[in-house]
């Protein structure tokens, strides 16, 4: 199959909700994306865990007291969203959602608090557990951590446990998990670098390797996951930028393997370029590779589509999706190939 479909997630002021497109994997095009589901905010995206006829998004109002999260059923003929069930996240600034059986969890970026939600099997949402995290803990930078920042919520391969990362304490807070009834209960947490800011991670498929990219530090950490203690442990850190690049004001942001998995690519803001490491089979140790221009501005979010040969960047705010194709050999770009154009795309989901 050539031809597969992809979510995008919108954000900032211009974005006007859920859009989809259709990518070719032969030629690495996208068609023009075309608005599905209009939702103010709509910046991060998931499928159900057991149903992936339908979508997750998060929503923020501007000025509304709290986000919500959206379930939506995926009308694959007319490439349509249809609401099914809407419910408050809690707290203001959604910014991420996964999902992972009959559980959904969200992070609330600007309110620095996570929630979770038991989610029936006809995509009702009911809340499960509420989080606001203490704002004596921020870290040392006053502008960027003068609170709690909550930047990604993730449920482990082995559903035991939810990940929430937070940029303002410096930390992943670390959750137990009841998959029955949805209900988080606190359990530990990982400390960063101080300033560092935690921002998202990369679950890697055995179970035991976790990556987490820093935002304000421009480090991945590569951490040993305890599925049965429960706890991260720091194996090694490496830096996002080249040798001497200053650090002021840029923002690492995402990071996605390879579809082999023998390789982890990582973005930078402001610096705008991508980084390619590869990555040891054995151990997980990270080795930079190479190092890509980002001809756009801002990527928000990354992915490689399903064929594995193609690497995509949602540039917010140059306001387009940019293709790029890969060398599967040595896991190196090569230049832009296509590009889409969206208003403030941030987030980018196949299936």
């Amino acid at each position: 199959m050539s031809h597969e479909r992809i979510f995008l997630g919108t954000s900032g002021n211009d974005g006007r909700g859920v859009y989809t497109a259709t990518f070719d994997t032969q030629t690495g095009t996208l068609t023009e994306p075309v608005l599905s589901a209009e939702l103010p905010k709509a910046s991060f995206l998931c499928f159900d865990g057991r149903n992936e006829s339908r979508l997750l998004a998060i929503s923020q109002t501007p000025g509304a007291p709290a986000g919500e999260v959206a379930c939506f059923h995926i009308d694959v003929a007319e490439a349509k969203l249809t609401e099914v069930h809407r419910a408050s996240t809690q707290g203001t600034g959604a910014v991420h959602v996964s999902a992972q059986g009959g559980t959904v969890v969200v992070a609330n970026y600007v309110g620095g608090s996570a929630a979770s939600f038991h989610m029936d099997a006809d995509g009702t949402l009911h809340p499960a557990s509420f989080f606001q995290f203490n704002a004596a803990d921020h870290g040392p930078d006053t502008k960027r951590q003068d609170h709690a920042y909550a930047h990604a919520a993730d449920i482990t391969l082995d559903g035991g446990y939810v990940l929430i990362n937070d940029l303002g304490l410096d930390r992943i807070h670390v959750f137990k998990l009841d998959a029955e009834t949805a209900k988080m209960t606190p359990h530990g947490e990982w400390l960063s670098a101080p300033g560092a800011g935690p921002r998202h991670i990369a679950l890697h498929p055995n179970g035991k390797w976790i990556y987490n990219i820093d935002e304000m530090g421009c480090t991945i950490n590569q951490l040993a996951w305890d599925a049965i203690a429960g706890t991260l442990t720091t194996l090694q850190t490496i830096e996002t930028l080249p040798p001497g690049a200053s650090k002021v004001d840029v923002r690492a942001c995402d990071l996605v393997f390879s579809k082999d998995l023998r390789f982890l690519y990582a973005a930078n803001r402001v610096h705008e370029d991508f980084v390619v490491f590869s990555l040891d089979a054995a151990t997980g140790a990270l080795t930079e590779a190479h190092r890509h221009a980002n001809p756009g501005k801002e990527a928000r979010h990354i992915a490689i589509d399903p064929s594995g040969k193609w690497f995509l960047s949602a540039n917010q705010f140059s306001n387009e999706v940019s293709v790029f194709p890969i060398d599967t050999a040595t896991g190196k770009l090569g230049d832009r190939s296509s590009s889409a154009p969206v208003n403030n795309p941030s987030c980018l989901l196949f299936g």
